[in-house]
């Protein structure tokens, strides 16, 4: 199963509670993918090019 959370670079300062739903690891579904793919434009319009981006890890089935 494919996992995925908004990424940014350390130099980027969030409010926790504005951002810490995104940093989580959830399933990667097309919706939650489009609102990441918001979060990165806006943030790297907003600090920069680059410093957002959407990380993905594949985790096994649970059993």
């Amino acid at each position: 199963m494919k996992e995925i959370r908004l990424g940014w670079s350390r130099d980027v300062s969030h409010l926790k509670h504005q951002i810490q739903a995104a940093a989580s690891w959830k399933p990667d579904t097309a919706v939650l993918r489009r609102d990441l793919e918001i979060m990165v434009e806006v943030g790297n319009e907003v600090f920069g090019e680059g410093t957002h981006w959407i990380e993905e890890r594949t985790v096994p089935d649970p059993l």
